[in-house]
């Protein structure tokens, strides 16, 4: 039998397939349909895939473009670039830590130095590998120089971030910038009880810290 032949005599088989069925299942099928002397097909993914014709590379290569172990190849190798590029990330963040360290102690409050070491170390381990503390100093030299908060604001937006990171750079700036709290409460609206005695508790120990350089610079 020719395969046009097999094709017109095979019946589509519609009682295997649900939601959520995975190709080798599908494969599976047809292999044992095929053993049992069954004609059938099956529509997976919009291919009509055949127990007569068919076997896992033709499978594969109708709904995926490529073999099995074309695409197990193909993810063996992404997954070891990526690896590399998170290694090479992590280097360089590492490599930048001092950096960050000393362009943040020249806009914070001194009295908060150790807290910020602590905090660059950490965000340059992060997932991010310190991209969010990057744009957190940057804004936040900004708002050092006398920027506007829109004038800010427009470089946290340009940096298209997913709520995660957008959340870590303004809880960076808040904690550390000398205008961090006036700017959270322009860029967020609506805030909690929980927020405002927050910046309240923070605007308190930016005023004590304040005073303390004056006092010291006095003596």
């Amino acid at each position: 039998m020719d395969k046009e032949k097999i094709m017109n005599n095979a019946k589509e088989d519609k009682e295997f397939l649900t939601a959520g069925v995975h190709l080798d299942r599908v494969i599976d099928y047809l292999i044992i349909s095929k053993l049992n002397g069954k004609n059938i097909y099956v529509e997976f993914n919009g291919h009509k895939l055949y127990s007569f014709l068919d076997d896992e590379d033709s499978c594969y290569l109708k709904v995926c473009g490529a073999t099995k172990k074309e695409l197990e190849k193909q993810r063996k190798e992404y997954l070891e670039k990526l690896e590399k590029e998170r290694e090479e990330n992590k280097k360089e963040a590492q490599e930048m830590v001092p950096q960050w360290i000393e362009r943040g102690s020249k806009i914070i409050y001194p009295q908060r130095q150790d807290m910020w070491e602590e905090c660059v170390k950490m965000r340059a381990r992060d997932l991010y590998y310190g991209k969010d503390l990057e744009n957190a100093l940057d804004i936040m030299e900004h708002l050092e120089k006398g920027s506007s908060i829109e004038e800010a604001n427009k470089i946290l937006e340009n940096e298209n971030h997913s709520g995660r990171s957008y959340g870590i750079v303004l809880s960076i700036i808040v904690s550390f910038s000398k205008r961090g709290p006036e700017f959270y409460r322009a860029v967020k609206k609506d805030l909690t009880k929980e927020q405002i005695e927050e910046l309240e508790k923070i605007e308190k120990e930016n005023t004590f810290f304040a005073r303390e350089l004056e006092d010291a610079e006095k003596e």
